[in-house]
C-alpha cells in the first residue's frame, strides 16, 4: 500500500512540476512575443517614415536605405510591389520568392493601410510575426521577426528546470515500471480472438464478453461487406458504361474498366487519386464539385479517340449530408451519328423532292397561264409525267430505306435463297433495258444457296445491275458472277463503264451521293440504290465493296458469311 501511495505521490509531483513548467514557459513566451510584436510595429513605422522621406530619390538609393536598415536591425525587411511582386528582401533573393499579394498582412495593409499576421514562414521555416504598412507610392513595407528572438530569452531558464524534471521522471518511471510489469503481464497474454477462454482478473470478465460479442458482429459485417464488394465489382466490371464513385474531396473511391477506357486514362488502379489527375478536365472537376454540393450535373465531351461521351453526375447523400457523387459515362457516339445522319437525310430528301416538284410546278403553271404553245403542251405533259415518275421512284426508295432501317434479322422471314436463280431473274428483267442502252449483260457462275429474304436480296442485285447498265458506255458489257470465294458465297457485278474516282469510292454507299453528278442528271435515279444495297447486306450479315479504276469500269462484290448456307 505504501508503494502505491508513494508512487501516486511521485506521479502527482511530476505532473505538478510539468504543469508549472509548461505554464511558466507559456506565460513567458506570450509576454516576450507581445513585446516582439510591439517592437516590430514600432520599427516598421520608423522605416516607413524614412521611405516616405526619400520617396523622391532614385530606386537604387531607396534599396541602399533598406539594405542599411536590414543590416542594423534583427528584423527582416521586405518591400512589395502593389501587384504582389517582391522588390527587396533583406534575407532572401527576391527573384526566388513567390508572389505575396495573397498574404494576409499584405491584403490587410492594402485595405486598411496597415496589417499584421503570425504564421510559419515558407521561406525561413520559422514561426514569424509580420507587420505591413502601405506607403503613399502604393508599395507595401513589411517587417518581420521570428520566434527565435523570443526563444533565446526562454532557453536560459530551461536547463535547470529540465534537469529536475528528468530526475523526477526517471524515478517515477522506475517505480511505475515495477508495478506495471506485474499488473500488465496477464493482460499482454490475452487472446482477443477467443476472449472467453482467457483466465484473468475477474474485473475483466464484462469487457471480455463485450469483445466476444463485437468480434462476432464485426465478422458478420465484414462478410456482408465482402459479398457486396464482390457483387459491386462483378456488376461494374461488366458494364459498357463508365462508373466512377467520388468522395467529397473528389478523390476516386472506385472506377470501373469502362470508365478508364472511355476517358482514355492509363490502365491502373486510380483509387485515391483526384478526379483532375484522372481526367485532366477542369470543367468536369467544376461540375463534380457542384454535384457534391447537392446538384445534378451533366456534360458532353469527346475523348481522345473522337467518341462522343455523355457524363452525368449525381450527389451521394449520407444522413441528409452530401458525402460525394457518382459519375456515369455513356458512349453516345452511335446516337450522335444517327442524329447527324437523320439531319443529313432530311436535308437531302427535301432537296431531292424540291427539284422535280419545282419542274412540275413550272411546267403546269406555264400551261395553266396559256404561255405554252399548243405544240409544246404535249412535251410539257411528258416532262411533268417524267418528273412525277421520278418522284414516285424517290418516295418508293425512301420507303424501302425506312423499312430496312426498322427491320432486324429476327423479325424477317429468312429462307434458303438460290443466288444464281435470283441473278438470272434480275438479268432477264433488265435485258431489254440493257439492249436499249446498247449494253451486253451476261450471267456466269454456279448455283449457290444462302439464307436470306428473297425480296430484299433481289432488290440489292437489281440495283447493282441497274447501275452497271445506266453508268456504262455504249457498246459496253455487264457481267454478273455467282459462286464461292474462300468458302463464302458471293455475287460480283462488273461493268465496263467510266469507273469511280478513288476519292469518291468511300462515299458511294451514302444516301443521295452520286460520284458522276453530270451523268446522273442524264440517267436519272434517286441516289439511294447503293444505300439500299448496303442496308440489305448489313441485315444479311454480308459485306459489299467496290473495286474500280477510273476509265476502266467498276466491280461491286457482295460477300456472305461462311455460315450462310
Amino acid at each position: 500500500m505504501k508503494r502505491k501511495i508513494n508512487l501516486w505521490t511521485s506521479v502527482l509531483a511530476l505532473v505538478t512540476c510539468l504543469v508549472t513548467f509548461c505554464a511558466t514557459l507559456a506565460v513567458s513566451y506570450q509576454t516576450a512575443f507581445h513585446r516582439m510584436e510591439t517592437e516590430t510595429s514600432r520599427q516598421a513605422a520608423l522605416v516607413a517614415a524614412g521611405l516616405e522621406e526619400i520617396k523622391s530619390l532614385s530606386q537604387e538609393m531607396r534599396m541602399e536605405y533598406l539594405v542599411a536598415v536590414g543590416k542594423s536591425d534583427r528584423s527582416r525587411v521586405t518591400l512589395i510591389d502593389p501587384d504582389g511582386t517582391v522588390i527587396f528582401d533583406s534575407n532572401t533573393d527576391p527573384d526566388q520568392m513567390e508572389n505575396h499579394l495573397e498574404r494576409p498582412e499584405v491584403q490587410e495593409a492594402m485595405q486598411g493601410g496597415q496589417g499584421a499576421a503570425a504564421r510559419t514562414s515558407s521561406t525561413l521555416g520559422h514561426q514569424t510575426y509580420y507587420t505591413a504598412i502601405q506607403l503613399s507610392t502604393g508599395e507595401i513595407l513589411r517587417l518581420s521577426n521570428t520566434t527565435d528572438i523570443v526563444m533565446d530569452d526562454l532557453q536560459r531558464a530551461i536547463p535547470p528546470l529540465l534537469l529536475i524534471i528528468l530526475l523526477v521522471c526517471g524515478l517515477s518511471m522506475w517505480l511505475a515500471h515495477q508495478l506495471t510489469v506485474r499488473l500488465v503481464a496477464p493482460i499482454n497474454t490475452l487472446n482477443l480472438e477467443k476472449p472467453l477462454e482467457n483466465n484473468i482478473y475477474e474485473e475483466f470478465s464484462p469487457l471480455l464478453s463485450k469483445i466476444h460479442a463485437q468480434n462476432l458482429q464485426i465478422q458478420q459485417q465484414i462478410e456482408i461487406l465482402r459479398r457486396r464488394q464482390v457483387e459491386f465489382e462483378a456488376i461494374t466490371s461488366n458494364m459498357s458504361e463508365g462508373l466512377i464513385v467520388l468522395d467529397d474531396e473528389l478523390r476516386i473511391l472506385s472506377a470501373n474498366s469502362a470508365a478508364v477506357r472511355l476517358m482514355g486514362a492509363e490502365t491502373r488502379d486510380w483509387s485515391g487519386e483526384n478526379l483532375i489527375v484522372f481526367s485532366r478536365d477542369t470543367t468536369l472537376s467544376q461540375k463534380a464539385r457542384a454535384a457534391v454540393r447537392g446538384g445534378k450535373e451533366s456534360l458532353a465531351c469527346e475523348n481522345k479517340e473522337g467518341a462522343h461521351l455523355h457524363l452525368s453526375l449525381s450527389p451521394v447523400d449520407v444522413e441528409g449530408a452530401p458525402r460525394g457523387c457518382v459519375l456515369l459515362i455513356v458512349d453516345v457516339s452511335e446516337r450522335y451519328a444517327a442524329e447527324r445522319s437523320r439531319r443529313e437525310f432530311t436535308a437531302n430528301v427535301s432537296h431531292e423532292l424540291k427539284t422535280p416538284l419545282t419542274s412540275i410546278s413550272g411546267y403546269a403553271e406555264m400551261v395553266s397561264l396559256g404561255l405554252a404553245k399548243p405544240d409544246d403542251v404535249r412535251g410539257f405533259a411528258q416532262k411533268i409525267h417524267d418528273e412525277a415518275g421520278r418522284l414516285i421512284a424517290l418516295v418508293d426508295d425512301i420507303m424501302k430505306l425506312s423499312h430496312l432501317d426498322e427491320s432486324t434479322p429476327a423479325s424477317l422471314p429468312f429462307e434458303p435463297v438460290e443466288l444464281y436463280a435470283l441473278a438470272y431473274e434480275t438479268t432477264e428483267r433488265l435485258r431489254r433495258t440493257a439492249e436499249e442502252q446498247n449494253v451486253e449483260i451476261t450471267l456466269e457462275g454456279a448455283p449457290v444457296t444462302v439464307r436470306g429474304v428473297r425480296r430484299m436480296l433481289g432488290e440489292a442485285v437489281f440495283n447493282l445491275c441497274d447501275n452497271a447498265i445506266k453508268y456504262n458506255r455504249a457498246g459496253g458489257r455487264v457481267t454478273v458472277s455467282v459462286g464461292m470465294s474462300h468458302g463464302c458465297a458471293c455475287i460480283k457485278v462488273a461493268d465496263s463503264g467510266a469507273g469511280i474516282a478513288s476519292e469518291d469510292q468511300p462515299h458511294i454507299f451514302e444516301r443521295f451521293y452520286r460520284a458522276d453528278k453530270s451523268h446522273s442528271k442524264t440517267v436519272g435515279g434517286t441516289g439511294l440504290g447503293l444505300a439500299i444495297v448496303k442496308h440489305v447486306c448489313e441485315i444479311h450479315g454480308a459485306s459489299v465493296r467496290v473495286e474500280s479504276v477510273l476509265g476502266q469500269g467498276s466491280t461491286f462484290i457482295v460477300t456472305f458469311k461462311p455460315t450462310d448456307k
